[in-house]
């Protein structure tokens, strides 16, 4: 019950957060070319509080499912003062009306933006196209049980070939044995009918460098209806 609420708690923040950028980008924009903006206002109904800086009010309202800005004569049937009239949205040139308009939507797509660049420096972009990059190096655990695909904890003797080869993490394998690998499927397929010595080719830094590995020797198990099976690794 209480994580149900936290995230319900949680979207409602977005939605206010969502919104209140949306309606400062009209906000921002109309204050820029001179538009007297009387109200900006996050949410509906009952006024929560509010605050006057300069010409406009500020404040937060009930209901986190929306928000408005008030900018001035945005049409010229919508009444104004008489102060207000020189500054009334309606007698601006259309360029600059359009630019307000729109401003709220620019806002959420440099948003989106950013939010995706964020997500891309801190969790990375998916491989689409399955190239062969090597993500780590461990040992090669000799066991691995066939009904959960659990792999058995490495012993300090068991073998570690990508290591003792000197294959990094980020290198990508080219080749093996003289057979282009231009993803990790066609690495795999290769692996598994390989035994000892074989020659693998990683492109490391824009340089392609040959390696020898020797190819240890692993069970493995497909799925919980074939039984394990002896294969390199």
């Amino acid at each position: 019950m209480l994580v149900w609420l936290l995230g319900l708690v949680l979207f409602a923040l977005g939605i206010c957060v969502s919104v209140a950028l949306h309606e400062a980008g009209h906000m921002l924009t109309a204050k820029a070319f001179g538009m007297k903006v009387r109200r900006y206002f996050i949410g509906f109904g009952p006024k929560i509080f509010s605050f006057r800086r300069g010409e406009t009010e500020y404040g937060l309202k009930a209901i986190p499912a929306g928000g408005f800005c008030d900018i001035a004569g945005m049409t010229a049937l919508d009444e104004v003062t008489p102060e207000e009239a020189p500054r009334a949205m309606w007698r601006y040139p259309a360029w600059k009306r359009i630019v307000v308009l729109s401003a709220g939507s620019i806002t959420h797509f440099i948003l989106g933006f950013i939010i995706l660049y964020l997500m891309a420096v801190s969790m990375g972009l998916p491989n689409y196209e399955n190239r062969a990059v090597v993500g780590s190096t461990s040992c090669a655990a000799p066991t691995m049980d066939p009904k959960t695909f659990k792999q058995a904890d490495c012993g300090p003797n068991d073998p570690s070939p990508a290591i003792a080869a000197g294959i990094r993490e980020g290198d990508e394998i080219v080749s093996v044995n003289g057979k282009p690998t231009a993803n990790w499927s066609e690495v795999l397929t290769t692996v598994r009918d390989l035994r000892g010595e074989s020659t693998f080719v990683v492109l490391r830094d824009g340089q392609e460098l040959t390696m020898k590995v020797a190819v240890a020797t692993v069970q493995r198990g497909r799925s919980t209806r074939s039984p394990a099976r002896t294969t390199p690794s």
